[in-house]
């Protein structure tokens, strides 16, 4: 039984950093969440830098539209200015084709005020863009680092399943059974051997009774804790008192 246990302590040794192992496989990937989401934050940015550009431009293009149509009605009413029989007629013409100038100067004005906001917007859209294709750059960065972190945990599991393998020779099916479910249980996070440390179970730390202690040191079977459910050793490098 004491083979067994130390077999058993190797077998742990083997599977317990596989599973630590596992445990960065699942929580890698979840460090680009983080650089992901900048990048789409920064992505909605440059949306929105764009979105407000093309209305400035739209409403520029109507303004245009509707100072080309005034001028075009100014055209239009100084060529019947010839054409009227009055004074009366032509000066009440004059007024109107006045008005429509000082409305056009408005209206220039306006586009003008465009000019400007336009040109400030087409700059900050530049910015935008250019965070963006900073932020993409470190993503990559960050996504390669990632890659290459787990091809070399992959490469080390893959090593130490080959040692699990080796780990497995002389070890009784019933024990392995036992080893592997509570390997497998959800509460051990991947420790299914707990050594005992003065008095105590190493794993849950629950004082474990005089029998128990007893059964432990002797090594004449598996010694389960009835708390955590892990097998107890006693460690002969470590005190047990």
């Amino acid at each position: 039984m004491s083979d067994l246990i130390e077999k058993l302590r190797g077998l742990q040794q083997v599977d317990g950093e596989i599973y630590q192992l596992r445990r960065q496989q699942e929580s890698k990937p979840l460090e680009l969440q983080e650089a992901m989401a900048r990048v789409a934050s920064q992505e909605a940015k440059v949306k929105a830098a764009e979105a407000h550009l093309k209305s400035l431009q739209l409403a520029q293009k109507d303004k245009e539209g509707e100072l080309q149509t005034r001028e075009g009605n100014v055209k239009k009413l100084q060529g019947q200015l010839f054409q009227l029989k009055t004074n009366k007629e032509y000066s009440t013409m004059q007024h109107e084709i006045d008005t429509l100038k000082a409305d056009s100067s408005l209206i220039e004005e306006v586009i003008l005020k465009f000019f400007d906001e336009i040109e400030t917007a087409t700059k900050a859209r530049q910015q935008e863009q250019q965070a963006l294709a900073s932020i993409q750059q470190e993503f990559q960065v960050e996504e390669k680092r990632v890659k290459a972190d787990l091809a070399v945990i992959q490469e080390r599991v893959g090593q130490l399943q080959s040692s699990r393998t080796s780990a497995l020779e002389g070890i009784p099916k019933p024990a392995l059974e036992t080893y592997e479910r509570i390997l497998n249980s959800r509460y051990t996070n991947g420790v299914a051997m707990a050594p005992l440390i003065k008095e105590s179970c190493g794993g849950c730390h629950r004082r474990m009774p005089p029998q128990v202690l007893n059964e432990v040191l002797i090594k004449a079977k598996l010694v389960i804790c009835e708390n955590c459910n892990r097998i107890l050793y006693a460690d002969d490098e470590k005190p047990t008192v």
